[in-house]
């Protein structure tokens, strides 16, 4: 395989797709990436000047009417990427979304013949298929007519077959590829990993956003119960979001003082440190596409508690350092906590040498054969 265009509507936001793309790059692979964006200011963002046999190409045609219009929106990337993107050397399209970006790669298959796989994602399973009911059957044919389907998470595919896809591409779906998102080398390099540590007061981490989906008001309510039973901590570590103030409020409460908010955290290195004082780490979202935070925060030797049904479940059956929980239900959220802690050197351990099969370069091999088939 020796051209890929990528359309990738998120990588002006995330670095993710960069580290993608250079380990890629690393194996030979020629890569156009296409960016639309709605800002300026994303124009340049993550660029990759300087790495041999890519191209990044940042368009700033999108503007608010296209979340209205999604046909228009599919319509106008497809226009500009006709016009920018030489297709005549490209022998697949790789869409990183299946709706904002498996759309433009559907058209492009149409129109040129050249083949594509698309990535299905929490905004596609959780907004478009959930509440944009006319747009349900144009995304199944996405995926009928993809040459591979990759899920992020093993929790969207059983998802997507039992809810949307309603047993018409049934058989395709469960033969699709599961592929995360990859963890950078450099957390598994000049460790500070020390499972040894004293377990009183216990030190739970939060690291995240405020936004309501990242239901962080309800999990200070269970720790607050939670810590009238044993002595503990919670660091909350980020911020932002649209319940922030209503949190820092609440922070602000004499039951709450077990919980404090440090801001955000810049830098792997600081990072590494602020997990190295904790001992485990706990995001219980409403709704996770991957949750990368969570691989960080096990490459440091710390188990995690994470939602059922969203996120990295299905990765870890039967973990010990793993554990999956209703993020509404009080009991749950207290017995994944109790379970790590009877027996948290061995969970600690294991979650730091299995962090370890999440590295890019791993990743892009798993790409590397899906584009080959």
């Amino acid at each position: 395989m020796n051209h890929v265009l990528h359309i990738c509507s998120d990588y002006s936001k995330q670095t993710l797709y960069r580290e993608l793309i250079i380990e890629l790059s690393k194996k030979g692979i020629k890569q156009t990436v296409y960016v639309p964006v709605r800002s300026i200011s994303e124009v340049g963002k993550y660029d990759i000047a300087g790495i041999e046999n890519v191209k990044v190409i940042y368009s700033h045609i999108l503007f608010f009417k296209h979340r209205l219009l999604y046909q228009v929106k599919i319509k106008t990337i497809f226009t500009d990427i006709v016009k920018k993107v030489n297709l005549k050397n490209i022998e697949i399209v790789h869409a990183h979304f299946l709706f904002s970006d498996g759309g433009v790669a559907y058209k492009i298959k149409a129109k040129y013949s050249i083949p594509y796989i698309v990535a299905i994602r929490n905004t596609d399973v959780n907004v478009f298929f959930k509440y944009m009911l006319h747009l349900r059957a144009f995304g199944r044919e996405i995926i009928k007519a993809s040459k591979k389907i990759v899920f992020i998470t093993p929790a969207y595919q059983s998802l997507l077959v039992k809810r949307y896809v309603l047993g018409k591409f049934s058989n395709r779906v469960i033969d699709a590829s599961i592929v995360p998102n990859g963890l950078s080398p450099v957390w598994l390099e000049e460790s500070m990993f020390n499972c040894a540590q004293t377990l009183v007061p216990l030190k739970l981490l939060y690291v995240g956003d405020f936004s309501r989906n990242k239901n962080v008001i309800k999990l200070i309510k269970v720790i607050k119960n939670f810590s009238k039973r044993i002595d503990v901590e919670l660091t909350l570590a980020g911020g932002g979001g649209n319940d922030h103030e209503r949190l820092l409020n609440l922070l602000q409460r004499k039951e709450f003082k077990f919980a404090k908010y440090i801001g955000r955290v810049e830098g792997i290195r600081a990072m590494k440190q602020l997990y190295n004082q904790h001992h485990i780490f706990i995001m219980i979202s409403k709704f996770e596409t991957f949750g990368l935070v969570y691989l960080e925060a096990m490459s440091q030797g710390l188990p995690v508690v994470h939602t059922a049904g969203q996120g990295i479940d299905g990765y870890f059956k039967d973990s010990s350092f793993a554990l999956p929980v209703n993020p509404n239900s009080e009991r749950d959220v207290v017995n994944a906590i109790q379970s790590i802690l009877n027996n948290y050197e061995i969970a600690s351990r294991e979650a730091r040498v299995v962090s370890k099969s999440f590295l890019w370069d791993e990743i892009a091999n798993s790409y590397l054969k899906i584009y080959n088939l």
